[in-house]
């Protein structure tokens, strides 16, 4: 197929020299040869020679004919833009030419939309009828304002048809290697994706193929608009200023309209906590992400005031004092901690997970070698999350806070979009203990704004990627075992008690690197997977790094609790659950196996009164926080108080939805028997955190417009 675009590279070029051999007004020459049409053909020709270049990598996967169709438009892209100014000449003289022009601009949008949704989207010809439409006139709005900006050049919608592919392209991407689609506060952390891209490999498919060659056939057809004339007697300058006026009109009631105009109320569009990427593929990128943006802005539970909040959470801790807060072992337990304050080291460790629960992936796997057979644990078991493939500070955002994400909606990062200085949380907690407290994580403090987050949390130091110049690497990221080295450095050159909280790095996606040598190779279903074995590799040696730190901590003379969890599954996870569990009845079920990861709390002492809980657990993030501060004996607020009273009747709560206490997972706006303990935990959960009022982080400050 290179010849393909060789050839078409050929045809262009033989067809300048033609050109400049030949006189103006020629048989098969344009005349008024402008400079502006031969920078729209060579738009052309330099995107065939980017994909002739793009196919030699090897990063193209499409077919002949596509790869044909691709570069046919190329090729009459290059030679009919030198004919670009006799064309919308002819256009311009014709009975109707704004109708044309509408016309162009009306069909234009049409397939810019397809252009769009063509690469990532498997969905086109099932569409939701609202959300196409909404989706399509949103396109046609962003159009029309660039077109008149332009004053009606040519050049201002071809424009956005072009920014609209690249972003149709960036989520054929995000979905390549997240398995989740571009949510509003994926923009506000774009450096954070930048941090990481170098990871991936960018290579394309056949839908991305005919997507780009629609995109520029579109992007031809616009740049041929008819020449708009100024009327009789009018001037140049007062059909500039019009047609600005309008563009701003426009813009502004664009902007306006998206702010203002509630795409769930008005049309029914739905961004699903369940599954993200069935909603944009059921109604459309555009729309879907516009409603992420509606969708920042938290909501109150219904009936909500702070002294209602403040009531339902001061009666749930009231049952906590006479029940849970009056069980031997908590009494045993807080004066152990009084006595003693152990230090605490909370791991969360980047995309670990046991994937033995995809039955055992058809028998080839049974889980993490040590963590799998370790019985010396105060409690083993498995952790809920929200995020899956992706979204690691929204875990750690649950953990720190006690709060759930089940009640701020999808595509919502709360590190990116709010302050949250004031906000109750474990850094806080452990201050007020007198505790010492540092944040780890091996890589750029920027990412997912930890370093702005974990200042106003109250850490007293962040430890980034420049605290660990020199240390051990794994596929070029800071390993697992570097971090632990780290905190050994901590606990030897501090005696007094500490709060550590380390996110490593190491296990980062993606899982086709190549880097690692002498993997163990599984065949499951008959098929091998490279990207399977990159994985449980990782995991293999986070599982010994674990193993090791563990075995150094038992041999300190100080008492130390570790809290070891995953963020969320690899994206890779959810095909071995298709696999493994095809059609399965219970979809809720089979959606909650992919957010389940690893959990672990260790000590290096005996805690007094857990004998009885040794076992597995099974717990949601927001929970989890409160769970072990009641575990170890350390002083609870009131929120933990409730939430504990609260976790006897929903056991588990993500982003994805809630379980009550018989094991039924329910979706977020399901009724069940829970469903007033849900409404009361929704309560709690908003005064802790937006009280004040809510208020956002420097950049996401349009939120609070909407």
């Amino acid at each position: 197929m290179i010849g393909i675009s060789l050839a078409a590279i050929v045809a262009i070029i033989a067809y300048y020299v033609y050109v400049a051999r030949s006189a103006e007004g020629a048989p098969h020459v344009p005349s008024k040869l402008r400079p502006s049409s031969w920078a729209w053909s060579a738009v052309f020709l330099a995107l065939c020679c980017f994909s002739c270049f793009y196919m030699a990598k090897g990063l193209v996967s499409t077919t002949v004919l596509s790869w044909l169709l691709l570069n046919v438009v190329l090729v009459a892209g290059a030679v009919v833009s030198l004919w670009r100014a006799p064309i919308r000449e002819r256009l311009a003289k014709t009975r109707h030419p704004w109708v044309i022009e509408l016309g162009m601009l009306v069909l234009g949008a049409y397939l810019a939309f397809v252009a769009i949704e063509m690469p990532s989207n498997p969905y086109l010809t099932s569409f939701n009828l609202w959300g196409m439409l909404v989706e399509i006139v949103v396109v046609f709005l962003f159009m029309a304002v660039f077109h008149l900006l332009f004053q009606r050049g040519g050049a201002g919608a071809p424009i956005v048809v072009a920014l609209l592919f690249v972003a149709g392209l960036a989520e054929y991407f995000v979905v390549s290697f997240k398995g989740q689609p571009i949510m509003v506060s994926d923009i506000f952390s774009i450096g954070t994706a930048a941090a990481v891209s170098g990871t991936y490999t960018y290579s394309v498919d056949v839908n991305v193929v005919r997507a780009l060659a629609l995109a520029m056939a579109v992007v031809l057809m616009l740049s041929l608009t008819p020449v708009v004339r100024k009327r009789e007697g009018g001037s140049r300058a007062r059909t500039a200023v019009v047609n600005v006026v309008l563009a701003v009109v426009l813009a502004l009631g664009t902007g306006v309209g998206i702010m203002k105009v509630n795409l769930t109320d008005t049309f029914g569009i739905v961004v699903g906590g369940w599954a993200p990427l069935a909603s944009y593929w059921r109604q459309g990128f555009l729309t879907a992400f516009i409603t992420s943006i509606q969708d920042l802005k938290p909501s109150k539970p219904e009936g909500y005031s702070n002294k209602s909040a403040e009531k339902t959470i001061s009666e749930y801790a009231s049952t906590y004092d006479s029940t849970l807060g009056t069980e031997e072992s908590r009494t045993a337990a807080e004066a152990q901690f009084a006595s003693q304050k152990p230090t605490v080291i909370a791991i969360m460790n980047e995309s670990f997970c046991d994937m033995s629960i995809y039955n055992d992936l058809g028998g080839a796997y049974t889980g993490p070698t040590w963590l799998s057979s370790y019985d010396g644990a105060i409690v083993n078991g498995t952790l809920s999350v929200s995020p899956y493939g992706a979204g690691t500070c929204n875990t750690e955002f649950e953990f720190l806070t006690g709060t759930s994400m089940a009640f701020l909606g999808n595509g919502v990062y709360p590190y990116m979009v709010y302050n949250l200085s004031g906000v109750d949380n474990l850094a806080a907690q452990f201050n007020a203990l007198g505790y010492t407290t540092t944040a780890m994580h091996p890589n750029y403090g920027t990412n997912w704004n930890r370093d702005v987050v974990y200042s106003n949390m109250g850490f007293d130091s962040f430890l980034d990627l420049q605290d660990f110049v020199g240390a051990d690497r794994v596929r070029g990221k800071v390993s697992d075992a570097a971090t632990y080295d780290k905190i050994l450095e901590l606990l030897k050159s501090d005696d007094s008690p500490q709060f550590i909280f380390d996110v490593t790095m190491q296990n980062h996606s993606s899982y086709d690197t190549g880097l690692l040598t002498d993997m163990k190779h599984y065949t499951v279903d008959g098929t091998d997977d490279p990207e399977l074995d990159e994985y449980l590799a990782l995991v293999d040696i986070s599982d010994q790094a674990l193993e090791s730190f563990i075995n150094e901590l038992s041999e300190l003379d100080r008492p130390v609790v570790v809290v070891f969890f995953g963020d969320h599954q690899p994206k890779i996870a959810s095909q071995y659950n298709e696999l493994m569990y095809p059609e399965e009845s219970d979809a809720n079920a089979h959606e909650q196996r992919t957010r389940e990861t690893s959990l672990m709390i260790w000590a290096n002492y005996d805690v007094a009164g857990v004998s009885q809980l040794n076992g597995d657990t099974e717990i949601s993030t927001n929970y989890l926080g409160a769970y072990l501060m009641q575990l170890i004996g350390a002083p609870l607020s009131d929120y933990q108080k409730a939430e504990l009273v609260l976790r006897e009747g929903i056991p588990n709560i993500n982003l994805s939805g809630y379980q009550t206490s018989d094991g039924t997972w329910y979706e977020q706006d399901q009724t069940s028997s829970a469903s007033s303990l849900r409404e009361d935990l929704w309560a709690a959960q908003y005064y802790e955190l937006f009280k004040d009022g809510v208020t956002y982080q420097a950049g996401a400050g349009a939120a609070g417009m909407l």
